[in-house]
């Protein structure tokens, strides 16, 4: 993948032609990511993939080669002078080798992987492989004795910067080596943490949300799949765990996340308001037996509208709204067209309650085909840029925060090759001090405006 040399950036590869139409995609990763292009090229596998990796990397049995080995040497080592030297640092070349420990399970159990985020037994994917991930200097390790029910244990604390929160393991006895499964933990908190966060946090203590396409299908549907489950696990199957609906991973945690759903207050309270006032009323959860349900209240009392009863608009923006006031412990959110059923004033609102978002240091990645969704992003990175961005936040009603510095942004074109048989091919975007440059959408734009140049002079000539 590209140079990681933004503190948030971090590669990605998935080349081969085994991911759906994608036949190679090479990622950096940054707090704002924009996979544009037309229909059907692959961005939502792309998408999913992210999530997949940042989610499900845990169940993957970890690759112990001779890194691995290097590793556990190193960590037994740093186990046996805890007392003398509690707190210290990953070297770059133990950083090297847990990023190697990674890349080897990913080669052994990329397919798996990919069968376990799309659902589908068979479902193939060629390389998957990190790259240039960046050594995290602000991060060090801590041991310490600690008591668990009358028992010892010593404890290893990852200290990151002072707006994260720490992550702890237990190891049983205060002079037992940490074990095996200790350093897989290291290992995966460490580096794939560090993709889906810009920090080594280990991405299945805060999963990923996302968000997918067809939202008010599932806003609809999903207290009656949900109560569907409970019934075939309790009436048909018999079985410990209600069997999986036929949809990709990634959409079956949307949905537990709206079963999921409870008053306690997000992270983003702020940024749900502004959406709501968009939507000229409010959502409120009802309590509805063992499942909660989101209504609209539209005027303070009358009665609260079900999502049925509701507009698209409030359909399409209620699980953004209610992932940001109630839902907590996640750091990286991917929302597919987030443009959809949204007049163009509200697109450009939307575009601004994410840019909040990364601002406050949620990493919010994003399927698009909206020319105005994009163009509002490339202003807030000029006035990122602007030598008078102050003075003309305030014309345009904008708050200090409203904006995002280059850096912060990466986007990515995926395009049908028709020399390839149709298979899709994603490149970076350029930037440049006005924004991204978007040849899909300035292609179409300047047909548009060509056919209704050649009209209206036809009408002239007529």
């Amino acid at each position: 993948m590209a140079q990681a040399s933004h503190p948030h950036a971090a590669p990605l590869e998935a080349p081969r032609r085994d991911l759906g139409r994608i036949a190679r995609a090479e990622i950096e990763v940054r707090p704002l990511l924009l996979f544009v292009g037309g229909n059907n090229t692959g961005k939502t596998y792309l998408a999913s993939l992210l999530w997949g990796l940042l989610s499900l990397t845990e169940e993957m049995p970890v690759a112990r080669g001779v890194a691995y080995q290097r590793c556990a040497a190193w960590i037994e080592e740093r186990f046996a002078r805890r007392e003398q030297e509690p707190e210290f640092r990953i070297t770059p070349p133990i950083h090297a080798d847990l990023v190697q420990i990674v890349n080897e399970t990913l080669r052994e159990h990329g397919a798996a992987l990919a069968e376990r985020t799309f659902n589908r037994p068979g479902f193939k994917v060629g390389k998957i492989e990190l790259r240039d991930v960046a050594l995290a200097k602000e991060t060090s390790l801590l041991w310490g004795p600690i008591q668990h029910q009358g028992r010892p244990l010593t404890s290893l604390t990852m200290v990151g910067p002072d707006h994260l929160p720490s992550l702890n393991w237990w190891i049983p006895g205060s002079q037992e080596a940490p074990g095996a499964s200790f350093l897989d933990l290291v290992a995966m908190a460490y580096v794939v943490g560090g993709v889906g966060a810009g920090e080594p946090l280990a991405p299945f203590h805060d999963r990923p949300v996302f968000l997918p396409a067809s939202r008010t299908g599932f806003m609809l549907l999903y207290r009656s799949l949900a109560q569907q489950l409970v019934r075939d696990r309790l009436i048909k199957t018999g079985a410990a765990r209600p069997p999986a609906p036929d949809l990709t991973q990634p959409a079956i945690d949307f949905i537990d996340m709206l079963v999921g759903l409870r008053p306690e207050q997000g992270a983003f309270p702020m940024e749900a308001s502004l959406l709501e006032r968009a939507m000229g009323g409010r959502l409120a959860l009802r309590s509805g037996g063992s499942l909660h349900e989101v209504v609209y209240e539209h005027t303070e009392g009358e009665p609260a509208l079900p999502m049925e009863l509701s507009s698209s608009l409030v359909t399409e923006l209620a699980p953004v709204v209610v992932t940001l006031r109630h839902v907590i412990g996640y750091r990286v959110l991917i929302i597919e067209e987030p443009e959809a059923h949204l007049h163009p004033r509200l697109q450009r609102l939307l575009a601004q309650v994410i840019v909040r978002l990364v601002r406050k240091g949620l990493f919010v990645w994003i399927t698009t085909h909206s020319e105005n969704f994009c163009q509002q992003i490339n202003n807030f990175m000029k006035l990122g840029a602007h030598p008078r961005r102050a003075e003309m936040q305030r014309k345009y009603g904008y708050e200090e925060n409203d904006y995002l510095e280059v850096d912060d942004v990466a986007g990515y074109q995926f395009e049908a090759d028709p020399s390839s048989g149709g298979r899709t091919t994603v490149t970076e975007i350029k930037k440049t001090e006005s924004g991204l440059v978007m040849p899909t959408f300035n292609r179409e734009l300047a047909a548009l405006t060509d056919e209704a140049m050649d009209l209206e002079r036809l009408d002239g000539e007529g």
